[in-house]
């Protein structure tokens, strides 16, 4: 759906994307993620034609039209950060302009009502809606045309845990009806249940670039085994689980650290129970995606 090659967008002396090359296939979720200022938005611009990049080039959809291509355009629909909609009208009104804007027929209207849930809000003044339901409309006014690729901008940013739900509930429809996300988010569980794969943005090059499975694996091999003994040599327990080849570091007292390493969770405890070294507690210790997203921002590449 998507191929981006070598893609490079300065602003002045500020190198906002640097060499950016990736590919979104047909019906994925794919997500931007990176702190403050790694190049976010200007990729997202770039996708959709509101940008131009000084070297490099995008291809939308299996003709691999430019975005600013009328016809690439089409298949597009938009959800920006931040929306606002012309004061007095209705819920319906502004579907309405937006509808006649891009030439379609009146029931599309009704069509991208029923889809976000606003069909009884359709006579309210857009101007009165809560976050979460000026997202909805946002959301309605994207799915117009019924595009193949839908472009979310930090789309949950503002809204209250229940809003926030209930527009991942909205998405998450989408997907399974085939259409492709591309989504930036600061919110890393929000990445966690909708995304395929993760684009992690640093000084706007690419740091790392997985699936969610792989993520998920990551977090497998990067868990570790806290456990406390009832007595207070740990030597024995160090040497028992060093020849089973378990990594462990232990701080002088009674406390060890395991490396798992993928490793059957229980196996050090069962080493240790082997060797009657008595055990007082035990605690698993999994990274989470926020902690492996931080252990690549902060070492500029890959974690």
């Amino acid at each position: 759906m998507i191929q981006v090659e070598s893609l490079t967008k300065s602003y002045g002396p500020v190198a906002a994307v640097r060499d950016l090359s990736f590919a979104v296939a047909r019906g994925e979720t794919f997500a931007l993620v990176g702190p403050n200022g790694a190049g976010k938005t200007t990729t997202l611009k770039i996708l959709l034609g509101l940008a131009r990049p000084d070297t490099g080039r995008v291809a939308i959809g299996p003709d691999r039209l430019r975005p600013d291509d009328p016809h690439a355009r089409h298949t597009l629909g938009y959800v920006p950060q931040r929306v606002a909609f012309p004061p007095g009208r209705s819920v319906r009104d502004v579907l309405g302009f937006f509808a006649a804007l891009r030439g379609l027929p009146a029931d599309a209207v009704d069509r991208a009502l029923l889809r976000v849930g606003l069909g009884a809000l359709a006579d309210r003044r857009a101007s009165t809606l809560s976050g979460g339901y000026t997202q909805r409309l946002s959301l309605a006014q994207a799915l117009l045309g019924e595009p193949a690729l839908l472009v979310l901008d930090e789309p949950t940013a503002s809204l209250d845990p229940e809003a926030t739900w209930e527009f991942r509930t909205l998405i998450e429809q989408l997907q399974r009806e085939g259409t492709t996300v591309v989504l930036s988010s600061h919110l890393l569980s929000e990445v966690e249940r909708i995304a395929d794969r993760v684009l992690i943005l640093v000084d706007g090059r690419c740091a790392a670039l997985e699936s969610l499975v792989a993520l998920r694996e990551r977090q497998v091999h990067a868990t570790r085994l806290r456990i406390e003994l009832a007595g207070e040599d740990a030597s024995v327990a160090v040497a028992a689980l060093t020849r089973r080849t378990l990594a462990c570091e232990s701080n002088g007292g009674r406390d060890l650290i395991v490396e798992l390493a993928g490793r059957p969770p229980l196996e050090p405890l069962e080493v240790l129970r082997e060797e009657r070294v008595a055990v007082r507690s035990f605690e698993m210790m999994r990274p989470t995606l926020e902690e492996l997203f931080l252990t690549v921002v902060r070492g500029g590449g890959r974690g």
